[in-house]
C-alpha cells in the first residue's frame, strides 16, 4: 500500500513539474509574440473583418446607379414592340448584362395582334451561383402604346414613356446584375426581361406576350431556364411606394413571399412590402406560375396615379425607392440554400 501510494505520488510530482514547465514556456512565447506584434503595429492596433457576402451585396447596390438606367431607358422615347426605342431598349439591357459578366441570350417570337404582326424578343442574362439550382428574376422593358388612362383625352392615343411601369424594374435588376459580378449568389440567376407585357387589352389577349411565350419555352438553344422559384418586378420605382399584397402571388408563391418578408424586415423595410388590402393583378408572374410551374412573387405597387398616362416620367420616381426594393431582392437572393 505504502509503495503504490510512493508510486502515485512520485508519478503525480513529475507530471505537475511538465506541465508547470510547458505552461511556463507558452506564457513566455505568449509575451514575446505580443511584443513582436506591438511593435510592428507602431503603437496602433488595427483589426480587419471582412463582411459577409450577405452585406456586402446589399451595401453594393447603388440606387443612384438604377436611377441612371432608369432615365437612360426613358431618354430615346417608348418602347412599343417592334420600334427603334424597343431596339435600342433591347441593346441597352444586353450590354448591361454582358458588363456584369452574364451569359446573354435572346428569345425572338412573333405574334398577330388585332390584324398586325409584331416581332418580340425577350433578353435573358444567366450568372453563374454557387449550384445549378436556378432563381428567376425577371421584369417587362415594354411601354404601353396608348395613354389609355390619361386625364386628358387629347392624350389617349399617344404612347407612354413607362419610366415606373417599365423602366423601373429593368433598372432594379440590371443593377443587382453587377452587384452579383462580384458577389456570387447561392443559387444561378435567371434574368428575365420580357417584351409585350402592355401592348393591348386582357379581354382579348393582348398582354403578358413575352412572359407566356418564354413560360411555354424554358430551353433557349440547349440551355434550360427552368426555376425553382421566381420574383417579378413591377412598377417598383414610385416615390411614394409600397407594394400591394398581391393574391397570386399568395396562392401560388407563399414561401417567395415570406422570404421577402423576412428579407424586408432584416432591412428594416418590412412597411414597404405586401401591404394590405389584398389584390388580385394580372401580370407577367401569372403565366409564370400557372403555364411554368415556376413559384413567382409579384412585387408592384399599383397605387400610382401616373398609370398609363403621359405623365409616367422620371421625376416620379426615385433613388431611394429604387434601393429599397434593390437591396431586399439581393438581401432575399443571397440567404437562398445553393
Amino acid at each position: 500500500m505504502r509503495k503504490h501510494w510512493q508510486f502515485q505520488r512520485n508519478t503525480t510530482a513529475r507530471i505537475r513539474g511538465a506541465k508547470w514547465r510547458w505552461t511556463s514556456l507558452l506564457f513566455a512565447a505568449f509575451v514575446l509574440s505580443f511584443a513582436l506584434l506591438w511593435k510592428g503595429c507602431s503603437n496602433s492596433v488595427s483589426i480587419s473583418v471582412n463582411p459577409s457576402p450577405i452585406a456586402g451585396a446589399v451595401k453594393a447596390f447603388d440606387g443612384q446607379r438604377a436611377f441612371d438606367l432608369l432615365v437612360q431607358q426613358v431618354a430615346p422615347g417608348p418602347r412599343v414592340p417592334d420600334t427603334e426605342g424597343s431596339r435600342q431598349a433591347q441593346q441597352l439591357i444586353a450590354q448591361k448584362l454582358q458588363e456584369a459578366g452574364a451569359q446573354v441570350l435572346r428569345q425572338e417570337f412573333e405574334v398577330t395582334y388585332r390584324s398586325k404582326r409584331y416581332r418580340m424578343a425577350n433578353i435573358i442574362g444567366i450568372i453563374k451561383g454557387k449550384s445549378e439550382r436556378k432563381v428567376l428574376l425577371c421584369a417587362h422593358y415594354d411601354t404601353r402604346p396608348v395613354a389609355d388612362q390619361d386625364p386628358n383625352p387629347a392624350n389617349r392615343n399617344q404612347p407612354i414613356l413607362g419610366a415606373n411601369d417599365g423602366a423601373s424594374g429593368v433598372a432594379v435588376l440590371l443593377e443587382i446584375a453587377r452587384v452579383l459580378k462580384t458577389y456570387r449568389p447561392p443559387q444561378t440567376v435567371v434574368l428575365v426581361f420580357f417584351d409585350g407585357e402592355d401592348l393591348g387589352d386582357v379581354e382579348d389577349g393582348g398582354m403578358f406576350f413575352g412572359s407566356k411565350y418564354f413560360a411555354r419555352n424554358l430551353t433557349v438553344g440547349d440551355v434550360n431556364l427552368k426555376a425553382g422559384m421566381g420574383v417579378l418586378l413591377d412598377m417598383v420605382g414610385d416615390k411614394d411606394f409600397a407594394s400591394n399584397d398581391e393574391r397570386y402571388s399568395r396562392t401560388y408563391a407563399l414561401q417567395v413571399v415570406t422570404g421577402l418578408l423576412q428579407a424586408a424586415s432584416q432591412l428594416g423595410y418590412q412597411r414597404y412590402f405586401f401591404r394590405p388590402p389584398t389584390i388580385a393583378v394580372l401580370d407577367d408572374h401569372v403565366p409564370l406560375n400557372e403555364i411554368a410551374q415556376i413559384p413567382t412573387a409579384n412585387i408592384i405597387d399599383f397605387d400610382y396615379p401616373y398609370w398609363h398616362t403621359l405623365q409616367d416620367t422620371p421625376d416620379k420616381c426615385s433613388p431611394q425607392t429604387l434601393a429599397i426594393v434593390g437591396k431586399t431582392v439581393l438581401q432575399w437572393l443571397m440567404q437562398l440554400v445553393p
